[in-house]
């Protein structure tokens, strides 16, 4: 790594909010949109430019694989396992991904649109014979993506608390001792095991099937590689939807009650609106995607980076690049062309990302016109929020109409 007469700044930073990250990013990318940190006690390199994140987060030089091994510095106590298809790279991430990518095509998630539609409706119909203040998080923005992914992969909804618990702790980036951590990747893992064990012995059209068979009929998994992949799709295709859609209605209702009201008088807005809250919200905790290793030498954004260093996209920084989006810092429920990187790019682009989109347009639309009055129930200041977490969200939302 080249020399610089400056000690770099050490990462992660500190004053990111749910509204904006840390205005150092800003600072930072004026002067190098790639840019030298302290990571952990390891010099590494921080991607903050729009342009310069697409480039690395689509170049297969830079690899997840190298990045999962022991020694190289993690984000908290976060850990993927070897195996998982988080830790993999071509042709064996190919290989897994390929397996599920027909199940989230655009034409096979566009068609469960009338499926998340009954879902919201259900719950909606529910929640508004309620007295509130109610926790819109409890009885709407976790349910929804929890009931779609356990019916895409054949997951039994009655299982729903354990696996949250068991969700949130293999998530845990500080506060929960390690061997919590390990205890809920175990159960979880033990958990789609059994599944699987279950879907042997009685296959069904779901997604969890399907991988079986894939795993016994045609050998194209593992089995370690088959629970993961199983493990990981029910994690994923809950958590982060669940807690974005909660983020869209307190920045909305906190801030912007304005571009609420907008939405509500022209619910067809709301699509625009999904992708401008996806780019605005910054999201994780860390405001980066899981560290990167060079597995040769690479030119990124003027600078070189050398075989095995550790590069961190910090994808909150990236979507507010002035050079990309006009206004960045600013929240515009109409903004168009919104290339946003909230889902990542490249091969390793978050796989359900029509469906999380259209989880969170149904269900921003179902809102807006069900409960057009909606409001916080607390001052903004007043929400509880996770702590020790990868992800940046409330804990409740108290809510009242």
């Amino acid at each position: 790594m080249s020399a610089s007469s400056q000690a770099p700044p050490v990462f992660p930073f500190d004053n990111s909010t749910v509204h904006h990250p840390d205005p150092l990013y800003a600072r930072l990318r004026a002067e190098q949109p790639v840019t030298r940190v302290d990571f952990h006690g390891h010099e590494a390199w921080l991607v903050l430019g729009h342009e310069q994140a697409r480039s690395v987060l689509a170049d297969q030089r830079f690899s997840l694989a190298e990045a999962s091994k022991p020694h190289i510095p993690r984000l908290g106590t976060l850990s993927v396992p070897p195996g998982a298809i988080l830790a993999l790279d071509p042709p064996e991430h190919t290989r897994v991904r390929k397996l599920a990518t027909k199940a989230f095509t655009p034409r096979r998630i566009e068609a469960l649109r009338p499926r998340v539609r009954e879902v919201v409706d259900e719950l909606l119909a529910d929640l508004v014979t309620t007295t509130p203040p109610v926790d819109l998080i409890e009885r709407f923005t976790a349910p929804l993506p929890i009931r779609m992914i356990c019916e895409i992969l054949g997951v039994p909804l009655s299982d729903q608390k354990d696996f949250e618990r068991w969700t949130e702790l293999i998530t845990s980036v500080e506060g929960a001792p390690s061997e919590q951590v390990q205890h809920g990747w175990e159960s979880l893992r033990d958990y789609i095991a059994g599944l699987v064990a279950e879907k042997r012995r009685q296959p069904a059209e779901d997604l969890l099937s399907a991988l079986v068979e894939a795993r016994d009929v045609d050998d194209r998994l593992d089995e370690n590689e088959l629970v993961l992949f199983g493990l990981m799709l029910l994690a994923a295709g809950h958590e982060t939807t669940k807690n974005q859609l909660a983020n869209s209605v307190l920045v909305l209702l906190g801030r912007h009650p304005e571009q609420w009201r907008a939405l509500t008088h022209d619910p067809e807005r709301v699509p625009a609106a999904v992708d401008e809250l996806l780019r605005y919200i910054s999201l994780f905790n860390f405001d980066v995607t899981l560290p990167r290793v060079a597995v040769e030498r690479v030119e990124v954004g003027g600078v070189t980076i050398e075989e095995g260093e550790v590069v961190l996209v910090a994808l909150s920084a990236a979507n507010r690049d002035e050079r990309e989006f006009d206004r960045p810092n600013e929240l515009d429920v109409e903004r168009r062309d919104n290339r946003h990187l909230a889902f990542g790019s490249g091969i390793h682009r978050c796989l359900g990302a029509q469906l999380a989109k259209l989880e969170l347009d149904v269900g921003l639309r179902g809102l807006v016109g069900a409960l057009p009055g909606l409001e916080l129930a607390v001052a903004e200041d007043e929400v509880t929020w996770k702590t020790g977490s990868f992800i940046r969200a409330p804990r409740r939302l108290p809510v009242t109409w």
